[in-house]
């Protein structure tokens, strides 16, 4: 009787200790940094064809790896690295061609783009036929530009006009939109988060 309630304490701290410890419940290794490498360079490229990457461990404590990869765009092969700390891609180098054609992002943002001007062109084809006598109404203010906020923990907030707001993670994959977003803000807000990230890379 007295054996048990010794051992059982001693469990439940051990299983208390192994929850506390760093890295117990959120292991970060080779496989994590080439796969956070690999989506920077899907999001800043529109790259998706990777090969013979590889990761290792940089001296000084901490979740810091340097990994190396190829990717081929139009049959010839070039080399890309990052540099991981603490679980952020905090150093992109590709110096290779980005793959012809457009993603999803930027093919929404390109129709967005020929529907106004299309609705410009035929606005003014209808102020030519108008009476002289009519009064013409000045055109519509442009909507302001997308605005980048870090939260505290690490994820990325793209604030729209019209209250649309889009939530990525901190390596910048998107996790979620509000209801009143439309398909050219959520492009405008994936382009936003592009041009951030590839400032965060050169700086």
């Amino acid at each position: 009787m007295n054996s048990k309630r010794i051992i059982q304490p001693l469990i439940a701290g051990g299983l208390a200790l192994g929850l506390c410890l760093p890295g117990a419940a959120f292991a970060y290794g080779e496989n994590d940094a080439i796969r956070d490498c690999n989506e920077r360079m899907r999001a800043n490229y529109n790259i998706t064809d990777f090969r013979s990457e590889s990761a290792e461990k940089i001296p000084g404590g901490g979740h810091r790896y340097k990994v190396v990869g190829k990717t081929k765009v139009d049959g010839k092969k070039y080399e890309y690295s990052c540099e991981i700390k603490d679980r952020r891609v905090v150093k992109l180098e590709y110096n290779g061609k980005e793959p012809k054609g457009l993603g999803t992002a930027e093919s929404l943002a390109i129709g967005a783009a020929a529907a106004i001007a299309a609705g410009i062109a035929v606005s003014a084809m209808s102020k030519d036929k108008a009476p002289a006598a009519a009064t013409t109404r000045p055109a519509p203010a442009p909507a302001p530009a997308p605005e980048v906020k870090v939260r505290a923990n690490g994820e990325m907030e793209v604030l729209m006009a019209n209250g649309c707001t889009v939530l990525y993670n901190d390596i910048g994959l998107r996790k979620r939109y509000g209801n009143s977003c439309s398909q050219a803000q959520l492009a405008s807000a994936k382009q936003a988060m592009t041009n951030h990230l590839a400032n965060q890379s050169r700086n």
